[in-house]
């Protein structure tokens, strides 16, 4: 399976990480599927173990984002538990068949996937929003950098200065439709039950330091009213999102 990848720091980055659509099912939901139904057919073996999240990519021949969904997909409806070091660990209840029709339980797009559409439009948008910006639209979002700072003790999905630092962007390109598209990606985020899951896994206070660190570097970019440096700094931030979401439990589970 060939695949496009990206360096970002220590990690790799695959560039397919979006699920894709099969007969209106997406590709995370057939993979937990499959999942399921491995760990059904171990369940009689006293010495087998669920494979890590890597394993589990190489045997099924999808990537890792997909993989990620597809656990936390698991876990939501009681099959597994992700435990940081432990890995992934198999529930006493037997899996039967998954249904992804349950009240209450996330069947819209996985967070990859809408990590995906930002990755596009919100790289364009800083892009655009670097041959526009005003003074005032620079002071405003410093204005959300240090409101981010203040935000220490907020739930990372809840933090006020992030989204507002993003939306200012949006604004700044003038444009009503990139606008209504970025509004519309973060309030699907807001609203996704997978989001909130996966973010269980994050340990706020070392990502929180990088994720602002990143937001100085795409505001230096639009200051210099530079379009290609401004892309290249969201895409930076966004990949770094992409890439803790992807290693979180692992770093967890491998550190000394």
């Amino acid at each position: 399976m060939n695949r496009k990848t990206a360096q970002q720091g220590d990690a790799t980055i695959t560039d397919d990480f979006a699920p894709r659509l099969f007969a209106g099912q997406r590709l995370y939901q057939i993979v937990a599927r499959r999942i399921a139904r491995m760990i059904e057919a171990n369940a009689g073996d006293p010495g087998w173990h669920m494979p890590s999240e890597r394993e589990l990519a190489e045997e099924l021949e999808v990537s890792r984002p997909v993989v990620r969904e597809a656990v936390i997909a698991l876990e939501m409806r009681g099959i597994v538990e992700v435990r940081g070091r432990a890995g992934i660990m198999v529930l006493p209840a037997r899996p039967g068949q998954i249904n992804f029709d349950l009240a209450g339980v996330d069947t819209g797009p996985g967070p990859f996937e809408l990590l995906e559409a930002r990755l596009a439009i919100e790289s364009s948008a800083a892009a655009l929003a670097a041959e526009r910006a005003t003074s005032y639209d620079i002071m405003m979002l410093e204005e959300c950098i240090a409101q981010m700072e203040r935000e220490t003790e907020v739930v990372l999905l809840q933090e006020k200065g992030d989204r507002d630092f993003h939306m200012t962007i949006a604004k700044m390109t003038n444009n009503a439709i990139i606008i209504s598209m970025i509004e519309a990606l973060w309030s699907q985020r807001d609203e996704s039950v997978m989001w909130k899951k996966l973010h269980e896994h994050i340990h706020a206070e070392s990502v929180r330091p990088l994720w602002i660190g990143d937001h100085h570097s795409i505001v230096s970019a639009l200051k210099m009213r530079h379009p290609d440096a401004a892309y290249k700094a969201m895409s930076r931030h966004i990949k770094n999102v992409i890439n803790e979401l992807l290693e979180a439990d692992e770093r967890g589970r491998f550190a000394p």
